[in-house]
């Protein structure tokens, strides 16, 4: 199926499902591998996908969990990794919505170090995460509820994409000495973003960071199976946003999420809820992502060996940007 750039509520649960699916998969085929280890594993793992359900979803801890579970078995630490496997077999399946949860309050000692050492990773652009400062994050709660509520009532589809992809949107804050950052997405906590709760932020900000972290999320689905380009990491081109040299990979992914934030930015400008002051900025932001999302797309084109996705995914964003996709509201 193509790559859509508008977001499509059908597309976005079908995209959480496959991940979903995925990791039941690879679950399945560890339990039976370790089962000379463990014997009762590949029964244990039969009862506990009962339990989730067809259609019910599990926590980013989950998924944080598997990948450690992972790793640990291929430095062949066997005993590490099948506990970590028993550990995700006595989770409970989580809502299908999104929930606003702060590092340390709502998560376990384990799993809070999970998010911040994958958080804390350089691609996430989130440079060390550490719990927030309590006050800080009740306010910044209370902004981010109406930031989702502009969102519900005047984007649904992105609203529908939130709801399908991220079940949390983690409030953390920066770590000593870390540089100042919005938020951050991880493969490896499939359904989190995190969001730093100490930045002074407005509702129209949020809005904006939200469009910016939910198309990473977006890409990252459509990325279950290949990456957008077959450039090694190794590799390292000039990045608009960063300012330093970075993989191609990372380089894409800020091209769509910057699209992602024009056709967001265009929707805000386009009505009157924010005043005067708001717009002036809104319409700096929108200038610094329309140059950021060509110079980006532009290296894209220009360097990139593309995988089959990154060929969908780089047209529909180029359809969308050229008004052919969806035409973008005039501002």
């Amino acid at each position: 199926m193509p790559f859509r750039f508008i977001p499509n509520s059908s597309d976005a649960i079908t995209t959480n499902q496959a991940m979903h699916d995925g990791l039941y998969d690879s679950l399945r085929y560890l339990a039976g591998e370790l089962s000379d280890k463990a014997p009762t594993l590949p029964a244990a793992f039969e009862a506990w996908r009962e339990k989730i359900g067809p259609a019910q979803r599990v926590s980013s801890a989950v998924f944080g969990t598997y990948y450690d579970a992972v790793e640990a078995l291929q430095a062949g630490e066997t005993d590490t990794g099948v506990a970590l496997i028993q550990r995700i077999l006595t989770e409970h399946p989580v809502a299908r919505s999104t929930k606003i949860t702060v590092l340390g309050r709502d998560y376990t000692d384990a799993d809070s170090r999970r998010i911040q050492t994958f958080m804390g990773a350089p691609e996430t652009g989130a440079a060390g995460v550490t719990r927030p400062d309590p006050s800080q994050a009740d306010r910044f709660s209370a902004k981010l509820e109406e930031a989702i509520g502009w969102i519900e009532h005047n984007l649904p589809e992105l609203h529908d994409e939130m709801n399908a992809l991220l079940g949390e949107l983690v409030l953390v804050g920066p770590a000593e000495g870390s540089l100042e950052f919005e938020g951050g997405t991880c493969f490896r906590l499939w359904g989190a973003i995190a969001l730093n709760a100490e930045r002074k932020a407005s509702v129209a900000d949020l809005i904006v960071t939200l469009a910016h972290e939910e198309g990473h999320a977006a890409l990252f689905g459509a990325c279950k199976n290949e990456m957008l380009v077959e450039n090694p990491d190794s590799e390292l081109f000039w990045s608009p946003i960063r300012r330093t040299e970075r993989p191609l990979e990372g380089i894409f992914h800020a091209s769509f999420v910057s699209a992602r934030m024009i056709w967001v930015l265009k929707h805000m400008l386009a009505g009157d809820e924010f005043g005067w002051f708001e717009r002036r900025r809104l319409r700096k932001i929108l200038k610094e992502a329309e140059a950021i999302q060509r110079d980006s797309a532009d290296i894209v084109r220009r360097e990139g060996r593309l995988t089959e996705t990154g060929k969908s995914v780089l047209q529909a964003m180029t359809d969308f940007m050229d008004g052919s996709g969806k035409l973008p509201i005039s501002v």
